[in-house]
């Protein structure tokens, strides 16, 4: 009998061990899957994106020969229409005929620079008189803001008397030569250049006048030749 128990205690042992290694094992096989699940998992988890800078564009050039900014000033094509009917009357009245061939070439200025200016610019030129010491001329011409600088630059030099009016600039000179008396009436504004020369005859208000019609918010506001 007592071999007979003994027998029977060795068994249980030996499946309470059995049981444990078994299950040992089976806890450990759990873990294993696991751990190899999270890994295939953090494998298959999209990766944060990674940020690149991209290089800035590159300034395109300007093609060349590009024309040139549209001229938004006043632009008159004829003479009869840049006076007021006052001032076209009073100066058919002199007798004096308007662009007489003998006068052809003639510009608003004496100045062998400013005159350069005009006739590079495709003036329009109007003069009253012939070829002598009376009557006048004016040029009128469009420019752009860096030949308006150098031109009023250009008075300064000479010594023209410069101020601001009408909304533009005004430039004046006159002086006695040989008995006779010579002047210069300017404005620019807007890109338009109004150059008048004359000889023993400046109409007063004679500018204004000009700059009335062509700029009529500006009408009264200027005086002189």
């Amino acid at each position: 009998m007592s071999s007979t128990g003994e027998g029977r205690k060795s068994s249980r042992v030996w499946f309470i061990v059995a049981t444990v290694v078994i299950a040992v094992l089976v806890f450990a096989s759990g873990m294993l899957v696991s751990g190899l699940v999270s890994a295939s998992k953090a494998d298959d988890a999209p990766s944060a994106p990674t940020h690149t800078t991209r290089p800035a564009k590159a300034q395109r050039p300007l093609p060349k020969n590009q024309p040139p900014a549209e001229l938004t000033g006043p632009n008159p094509t004829s003479c009869e229409k840049i006076y007021s009917p006052e001032m076209l009357q009073k100066l058919q009245a002199t007798g004096m005929p308007l662009n007489d061939p003998s006068v052809q070439g003639s510009v608003g200025t004496k100045d062998d620079e400013l005159r350069a200016v005009i006739e590079s610019h495709k003036p329009l030129n109007c003069s009253w008189g012939y070829a002598g010491d009376f009557g006048l001329t004016t040029s009128i011409v469009r420019l752009d803001a860096d030949t308006v600088k150098s031109v009023i630059d250009r008075m300064g030099t000479l010594g023209y008397r410069c101020e601001d009016e009408s909304g533009g600039t005004r430039c004046l000179v006159a002086f006695t030569q040989a008995g006779n008396r010579y002047g210069e009436s300017h404005f620019i504004r807007d890109g338009v250049w109004l150059a008048t020369s004359w000889v023993n005859y400046a109409p007063a208000n004679y500018t204004p006048d000009i700059v009335a019609i062509l700029w009529p918010d500006t009408a009264g506001s200027g005086t002189g030749e």
